[in-house]
Order: C-alpha cells, then sequence, then structure tokens
C-alpha cells in the first residue's frame, strides 16, 4: 500500500485529498506546517508527499531540502495557488518530482501520484539490483591463489586504475578462454571496478539472437522501419550509454553485422534500423570467446581488421584443469554459496573428494564445478561429501575419456581410453603391482587384499611381466622384489 504525507494548510482540501487516496487505496497522513511535515515525514517515511508551498510557518521550497534529507527517496510532488515558471524550476532545483497548480482536479492528482510511486520504486528496484550486482561482481569475487588468477587480477587492476576507461573512446578488451571458465566473471569485475560502475552493465549473448532481430537489438530501429516495428526502439549500444556493453560469444556474429560493428567501434556512432542520421555513443565494448579467432581468420569466417580492433587488451582466461591449485578455494566457496542459497546446513568435503575433484578434467570448467557441488549436497543427508557422491566417474564415461578406479589407500587409477585403448591383461596387470607397492611389496598380503592365493599372485604377475608392455620403472622394480620373495 503506497504511503502518502499531505503537506496542505487549507483544512478542507487537505482532508479531500486525503479521502480520495484512501479510497484509492493509499495510507495517508496529513500535515498542516513545516514541523509537522518534517515530523511526520521522519516517522511515516511516505513514498509520496504532497507539498503546498505557501503554509503558515514557512516556505515550501526551503522546506523541499529538509524532507528530502528526512527521506531521500520520497518523490515530492508541489502543488501551489502562486504558481509561476521560475517558482516551477526552483522546486525541479530543489528535488521536486511534479509541480501541479491550484485549483488541482483530484482525479489528475491520483494519477499523478500513482505514476510518481511506481516511478519511485522502479527506481528503488534499479538500484538495489545494481547494488546486489556490483557487490557480486567485483575483483574480489574472482577467486583462486593460482599465478594465473593472479596475473588475471594485476591486468584487470591496471586497467581499471588507468584513466583509459573514462575515456569517450575508451579502449576494447578481448576476453577468450573456454566455456565456464569466467570470462563473464571478468568483464564484470572490469566494469564494477573500474570509472563506469555507476552506469549500466548490459550482458548480450551474440548466440542468443535470431540473425534478423540482431541489427534491430544491437542498433535500434525507427517506427516502420520493418513490417513489425510498430513503434521507435533503442538499440542496446544506447541502452549502455555511459556503461559497458559485454558482447558474448562474439566469434559466432555475422559477417555483415561485424562490418556494422566494426564502424561503430571506429567512428563512436550508431545508425538505427531505417534511420538517415548516425547517433554518438559513449559505450565501453568488451568482447568474448571460446573460439579460436586466429583459425576464424583464417577461415574467412571472422573479419581480420574487427579481431585486431577488438583485441586492443587481450585477456585470456586458463581451463580449471590447467590451474588446479584453485579448486579447493573454489570448491569451498560453491559449497559454500549453495548451502547458504538452499537453506542446508555446512557440509564439508573429503580428503578424496578434493583430490578427485582436483584430478578431475573439468571439461565444462568452473561452471561444471559449481553445478557438480550443487547437485552433490541436494542428493546426500550426511554433512560429509565422498568422492562418490560427486558423480566424477560418470561424468568422465559420459564423456567418452575413460574411467578412474578408487583403490585403497587413497590411490586412483585412471584409464585414459582417448590415448589407445589398454588390454585387459594391462589393466589387471596394473592394479596387481599397484597392490603389491601399497602393501609395502609384501606378496602374501597384496594377495590377501586382492582375495586370491599367494601363488595366483605370483603367477599373475610373472605372467604380466612378460606379456604387458609396461614403462620399465613401473614393472621391474615389482616384479624383481617379487621374484626374490618366490
Amino acid at each position: 500500500m503506497p504511503r502518502v504525507l499531505v503537506v496542505e494548510d487549507e483544512l478542507v482540501l487537505a482532508k479531500n485529498v486525503r479521502d480520495k487516496l484512501r479510497a484509492h487505496g493509499c495510507e495517508v497522513a496529513v500535515a498542516h506546517n513545516c514541523r509537522d511535515a518534517l515530523a511526520q515525514t521522519a516517522a511515516f517515511q511516505p513514498d509520496a508527499i504532497i507539498l503546498d508551498l505557501r503554509l503558515p510557518d514557512g516556505d515550501g521550497l526551503e522546506l523541499l531540502p529538509k524532507l528530502k534529507a528526512e527521506a531521500s527517496t520520497t518523490s515530492v510532488i508541489v502543488v501551489t495557488a502562486h504558481g509561476n515558471e521560475r517558482i516551477a524550476v526552483e522546486a525541479m532545483k530543489a528535488g521536486a518530482t511534479e509541480y501541479l497548480t491550484k485549483p488541482v482536479d483530484l482525479d489528475e492528482l491520483q494519477l499523478v501520484v500513482d505514476r510518481t510511486v511506481d516511478h519511485q520504486r522502479l527506481s528503488e528496484n534499479l538500484s538495489f539490483i545494481r547494488r546486489q550486482e556490483q557487490s557480486s561482481s567485483g575483483l574480489d569475487r574472482i577467486i583462486g591463489q593460482s599465478q594465473a588468477v593472479r596475473s588475471l587480477k594485476e591486468t584487470i587492476q591496471r586497467l581499471t586504475r588507468t584513466r583509459a576507461l573514462a575515456l569517450a573512446d575508451p579502449p576494447t578488451v578481448l576476453i577468450t578462454g573456454e566455456t565456464g571458465s569466467g570470462k563473464d566473471m571478468a568483464a564484470r569485475a572490469i566494469h564494477y571496478d573500474g570509472p563506469r560502475a555507476g552506469k549500466p552493465f548490459i550482458h548480450v549473448n551474440c548466440t542468443a539472437l535470431p540473425a534478423t532481430l540482431f541489427e534491430s537489438e544491437l542498433f535500434g530501429h525507427l517506427r516502420g522501419a520493418f513490417t513489425s516495428a510498430s513503434q521507435a526502439k533503442r538499440g542496446l549500444l544506447e541502452v549502455a550509454e555511459g556503461g559497458t556493453i559485454f558482447l558474448d560469444e562474439i566469434g559466432h556474429m555475422g559477417v555483415e553485422m561485424q562490418a556494422k560493428l566494426l564502424h561503430t567501434i571506429e567512428h563512436r556512432e550508431i545508425r538505427p534500423v531505417g534511420a538517415t542520421d548516425a547517433r554518438p555513443i559513449n559505450v565501453h565494448i568488451i568482447a568474448a570467446t571460446n573460439r579460436d579467432l586466429n583459425a576464424a581468420v583464417e577461415a574467412d569466417e571472422f573479419r581480420r581488421d574487427l579481431y585486431h580492433r577488438l583485441r586492443v587488451v587481450h585477456i585470456h582466461l586458463p581451463p580449471l584443469r590447467e590451474r588446479p591449485d584453485d579448486i579447493p578455494q573454489l570448491a569451498e566457496h560453491f559449497m559454500e554459496t549453495h548451502c547458504r542459497r538452499f537453506g542446508i546446513a555446512p557440509k564439508r568435503f573429503t580428503p578424496v573428494a578434493l583430490d578427485a575433484m582436483i584430478h578431475y578434467p573439468w571439461k565444462g570448467n568452473v561452471r561444471e564445478l559449481s553445478h557438480i557441488i550443487e547437485s552433490s549436497i541436494l542428493q546426500i543427508d550426511g554433512t560429509r561429501i565422498d568422492a562418490a557422491d560427486l558423480r566424477l566417474v560418470a561424468e568422465t564415461e559420459s564423456a567418452g575419456g575413460g574411467i578412474s578406479l578408487q583403490l585403497p589407500g587413497n590411490r586412483t587409477i585412471s584409464i585414459d581410453f582417448r590415448n589407445g585403448s589398454p588390454s585387459l591383461d594391462e589393466v589387471e596387470f596394473t592394479i596387481l603391482c599397484a597392490a603389491f607397492e601399497h602393501t609395502g611389496q609384501n606378496l602374501s598380503r597384496a594377495a590377501r587384499l586382492l582375495g586370491i592365493t599367494r601363488e595366483a599372485l605370483r603367477y599373475r604377475l610373472n605372467k604380466g611381466g612378460e606379456k604387458v608392455k609396461m614403462p620399465p620403472d613401473i614393472v621391474a622394480p615389482t616384479v624383481l622384489k617379487m621374484r626374490e620373495q618366490i
């Protein structure tokens, strides 16, 4: 229910306005002088104030800034019987949202209050969303202590601390890396840690927009520019004015649109569909792709001049498998985030689970790690997450890469079919050698561990040592030690 404060010294008018707004569903308070208006504003915190400029104990124009100081987000609608253009301008400068003259039409006043409250709440919601986004998108949200992450943070810090990004022609940035490696996070860190943080950040997925609508979405269009253009529309490059536009997956942009984008970057202007005149823009352009643009250029699928124009500043994000030192910290972060999100008691990873994650290839990078942990915490009841709870083996098998076998003593045997299919004899011999080494090269203990007799183990090790082509540093010590015990 909207809260409205009516500051009016004419008792009859104040009562009529109060009754009209209450009938419309508003919660209304009334003040008849400056002193009461300040007290009511502090206590009532209205969404809107209807303010008369002529009050018994003061001037409404002088009162207006004091009211805004008590409730900074409150909208003020000025109403006066002695209005002129100068007073209207002064009221707007003092912070008024609307200006009406007496006699006031109550139906019109109600519409103005509705519009003002809706605009004020929309503005509050937008401010809240921007604050939330900024708090979750800064440089400190890039997690990891590996050399690659430290280098990335240093690059972004150097870029955002200069005045370059505040210029009308800021340098373009190209971010490359595999899907899920954090290109969006890096782009947001550049924006929210830079001089354009208070302006819009517009994320455009170049693969999500149909080719027929891409130009209209990016550059806008005039009314009647094409069949379905019933009204004019601002393009996303205009919506991002003063801020940043992030062109994600730019490697899949069509060649025709590449030419238009190149013109925009070079001349800092756009021409909406159907327009004859260009419009200047002040936007920082960040592009990202998981595609090899050098190869795309050589294949004539991406313009060479646009490629070089985009990579004025080039940031490459290494895949997660190349920075395994970051995995434990990332895993703990996602664990805490998802448990808090779902209202689940905190859980912890076993050492075996952490080791399994460190050695997993993570084809989906950081995004896959987050999803795996999210899935695991929703499907277990205890407080510990083990390697089996992560279901990493199933993920590996589905990717066609191979399997991982967990042996006693936190020992893992990984079989990668992509590098040649091992024979059954090779797999068996590897397990036999692992058991023999695990038991301190004790043939009898190894046999008990494997559930076979000592003679069977001796025979299989001898047979495997002769048949299987294994590296000498693995086969020789094991077989020689075994033969010494015969």
